[in-house]
Formats: structure tokens, sequence, C-alpha cells
């Protein structure tokens, strides 16, 4: 399973196409770093063509590399072998049981959100205040694909509110469907180590630390997990949405009384923007809900921004 460079070098002569472009790429970016370093072509160091030779030279060497990196028929040939690797160690009697078990933890995805729902309460305590506090709900349905069932065990993290001062997990909680409910609130969860702070501020809960055996969720079993914090951010800000885990669909409501002076969007990154619909709710209140069908991958962000609406009148 290791990489051989002398086996790769060797499907070279194999394939003359793939050489001659590799060739040429090579052949201009050489061309262009020489031009940029020497004086053959302009005598001054600042002349735009010399800068310009240097730009295309890098960017033909960046070209090169990442040709080489990505080739799909090394691709091929080294995922075949290493995949007969994999196969072996993890369905042989002979691999030995530690290194199989944790193949097949890597192989595996422990699971995957069917839908992810954020809910975020804007309000503002002083109104001539430049910051807005934030309760943030966050609420997971999702389905296990762990063979010896699924507890979440990765960490989970908010950014630091306005001031730089720590956000706060102020309540957490896991049910299987057939499992009971653990659920704890921000004392609880202090008390068992499980909330700490790194160095860039952020509020971390690692829910390896949280008790709840009980409600392991087996094979293709449902679960549902909630995640309840509250941070502060400025009026013109923004918030990345993200989870550990794959999420088939999520969502994003807005609510709350300092929503009316703020202008909002949401972008999921790799996608593009989300289209917000806005609904009334019985007394006059009014809600923003943004979806989107698109999968997002483990730590693939959906950015909520927003900025008062004083600003946006006085840039038109």
């Amino acid at each position: 399973m290791k990489f051989k460079l002398g086996h790769y070098l060797a499907l070279l002569p194999k394939r003359p196409g793939y050489l001659f472009g590799m060739g040429v790429v090579l052949l201009v970016a050489v061309t262009g770093e020489v031009l940029a370093h020497t004086t053959w072509a302009w005598g001054s160091p600042a002349a735009t063509g010399r800068q310009l030779a240097g730009g295309f030279g890098d960017a033909f060497v960046i070209a090169f590399v990442v040709a080489l990196l990505v080739d799909p028929a090394a691709q091929h040939e080294f995922a075949t072998k290493w995949g007969r690797d994999i196969f072996w160690a993890i369905f042989s009697p002979d691999s030995p049981a530690p290194f199989r078990d944790t193949l097949l933890k890597l192989a595996e995805p422990p699971g995957y959100v069917m839908q992810c729902i954020y809910e975020l309460e804007f309000s503002q305590p002083d109104p001539a205040s430049e910051f807005v506090q934030i309760e943030w709900h966050i609420s997971l349905s999702g389905v296990s694909l762990e063979q010896q069932g699924f507890r979440p065990t990765e960490p989970v993290f908010v950014v630091c509110g306005h001031d730089g001062e720590p956000s706060n997990y102020i309540y957490w909680s896991f049910k299987g469907a057939n499992t009971e409910r653990a659920r704890y609130n921000e004392k609880e969860m202090n008390a068992m180590g499980a909330l700490s702070v790194d160095k860039s501020g952020r509020t971390v809960l690692d829910q390896s630390k949280l008790r709840f055996d009980k409600t392991r969720v087996p094979f293709r079993g449902s679960y549902e997990a909630e995640r309840r914090l509250t941070t502060t951010r400025w009026r013109s800000d923004f918030l990345p949405l993200f989870q550990p885990q794959l999420v088939l669909e999520h969502s994003v409501i807005i609510r709350g009384p300092a929503i009316a002076d703020l202008e909002f969007s949401a972008v999921q990154l790799g996608r593009g923007p989300l289209d917000a619909q806005r609904e009334k709710r019985p007394g006059d209140d009014v809600e923003f809900h943004y979806k989107s069908s698109h999968v997002a991958f483990p730590g693939q962000a959906t950015l909520l921004s927003w900025r008062r609406k004083k600003a946006i009148e006085a840039d038109d």
C-alpha cells in the first residue's frame, strides 16, 4: 500500500498523449520563469512584461504539479491495488482483529442527518447598543450506520461573541427511536468536563464526555438530537452553520424583535445563495425561512450574514 514512484513512472511511456501535454505545460512554466528572472527580454526588474511572465510561469508550475497529483490513470492503478489490500485487511480471518476493526471504523460513516433545523432568535436588550443577542436552537433527525450502535462523540463548537467573550451551550439532548432520552444543561455539562474554550475563543462541546450509554442507537435506527446555545454578534455580522456529519436537508429559521431592522442573506458554500421565504406568524410577528435540499458534506457550511437596513439605504 506504499506509494511507488518507479511504478508510476513505468505507466508514463504507455500514454504518449499525456506525456506530450505535460511536456508542453512544463515548457511554458520554465519559459515563463526564465523570462521573469533574467534580462533576456526585459531589462528593468519592474518591467510589466517580466511580472506577467512570472505570473504565467507560477501558474503553469502549479498546473503541472496538480496534473500529476490528480492523474486519473495513476489514481485508478493505485486504487485497484490499495482496494485489494484493504479488502483483505477487512475480510481475511488472518487479519489482526484490532487492525480490522480500525479499518471498518474508518471506512464506514457513523450515520447521516436527514434534516437539520437551525432556529435563531435575534433580540436587542439595549436599543442603543451595536450588538444583538442570539438564542440558537439546533435540531437534528438522523440515521445510524454504525454496526456497534451510534452515539455522537465528535466535538462541536460555536464561535465567540461580538466582544470576544465565550458563547454558551445551555442545553443538549439525544434520543433514539426506542431508547431513553439523555439531556443535560450547562451546569451538568461543565461538571462532566464536556465544555471548554479553545485558544481562538470558541466554546467546544466534547460529546464523548457526556454520559448516555443507554441511548446507543442500533444500525439503521433513527435518532433525534438537540443543542441550544446563546451568543452575541454585531448588528452587521455573520455566523457559519455546519455539522460534522453529512446532512441531506437543512433549514434556517430567523425570528425575534431585532430582525425588523436587519437585512439577511444565506449562502451554502459550494452551492450558492438560498432563497428566503417570509412567513407571517400569529400576532403579526415575521419569520424568515431558508431551506436547502442540497447535500451538505461534513464541515460544509452555510454562511448566514446580516446588516443594518440603514446602511443599505445609505449605499443606495
